[in-house]
């Protein structure tokens, strides 16, 4: 399968050694569950939850055979820099990021092995391309910093290794607004807004979006843990305010919520995750605007993003 990779730094530390972990698709865990006196639907969906459950036998005997390849492999991160005007802020550049990887060649699903990941995340290292396109070498006050990382699906490696190693030219930023999935597949009514109320980026958010007509929300699905799974996560942890984006939707809207399920049913970390996917190419244009418009306000600002006192991610020296 597309996922039995596991990756570390040759950097001369120790490699973590481990027995195999062993993956299993939702339908044949539901399968094997079933078979052993289990409700594999109902395990699925109480650990979707993150509630506790009982361990259980399974009704049968595995055996395997399991070889191991080890090699090595390079993979850059790709910047571009996009320089202030303000020669006061030149210290204090704005981060837009977005991860350049997707999975490659993996297991077949349907006849079709490969990933290729076209919304995640390819059409949003495109929007840093269209960013960058639309300013045509006009800047704004701060310096944006426009980076496609790689190893994202990896843990991070790409953003972890950028946020470590900031030069003259790409020094730490002071707000990182990040690209990943967000799926235009109907209309941007709602925009679900990662770490929406941890610094000051959520209300610049709300201010941007307001007048357009997109109502902002946070994550609503938390015990996905979605703010720790992307690239905002390392600069969050160095104790830079970052923000990330989900096209959200209402329950009441059977449509919407189709859309979404499906997707992540039949195309998320898929092959499926392609071009044929119906992109509603109206909500993504509204989306840019959205984006272009979030990267002026904070670009442009006076004062730069901070924490706020109740946000359990701000960094532990200004608690």
């Amino acid at each position: 399968m597309a996922y039995a990779r596991t990756f570390v730094v040759a950097d001369g530390s120790p490699r973590p050694r481990s027995i195999p972990s062993l993956r299993l698709a939702a339908p044949a865990f539901t399968e094997i569950a079933n078979a052993s006196g289990q409700n594999g639907a109902d395990i699925l969906a109480r650990g979707a939850r993150g509630e506790p459950m009982a361990p259980f036998d399974v009704a049968g005997r595995f055996e395997a055979r399991i070889a191991t390849r080890e090699r090595s492999s390079t993979s850059a991160n790709v910047l571009a820099l996009l320089p202030g005007t303000d020669p006061a802020l030149a210290a204090e550049p704005v981060l837009l990021i977005a991860h350049l990887d997707g999975y490659g060649h993996g297991t077949a699903v349907n006849g079709d092995n490969l990933y290729n990941g076209a919304l995640d995340d390819a059409a949003y290292v495109a929007t840093l391309i269209a960013f960058a396109d639309a300013r045509g070498g006009r800047g704004f006050r701060r310096p944006v910093i426009l980076a496609a990382v790689t190893a994202e699906e990896k843990g991070l490696w790409g953003s972890r290794w950028l946020a470590a190693h900031p030069t003259p030219a790409a020094p730490t930023p002071v707000a990182v607004l990040n690209l990943d999935q967000l799926r235009p597949l109907y209309p941007l009514k709602i925009l679900t807004t990662l770490a929406l109320e941890d610094s000051t980026l959520g209300q610049t958010v709300r201010d941007v979006a307001g007048p357009m007509g997109i109502a902002v929300r946070g994550d609503l699905e938390p015990e996905r843990n979605l703010l720790r799974r992307s690239d905002h996560w390392p600069f969050m942890q160095l104790g830079v305010p970052a923000v990330s984006f989900l096209f959200g939707f209402d329950a009441a809207d059977p449509v919407a919520a189709a859309a979404y399920r499906d997707w992540y049913q039949h195309r998320y970390h898929a092959p499926q995750d392609d071009l044929s996917t119906p992109i509603d190419f109206q909500a993504q244009a509204d989306f840019h605007r959205f984006f272009f418009a979030l990267v002026a306000a904070v670009g442009n600002a006076d004062a730069r993003p901070a924490w706020r006192p109740d946000s359990p991610h701000r960094p532990k020296a200004n608690k």
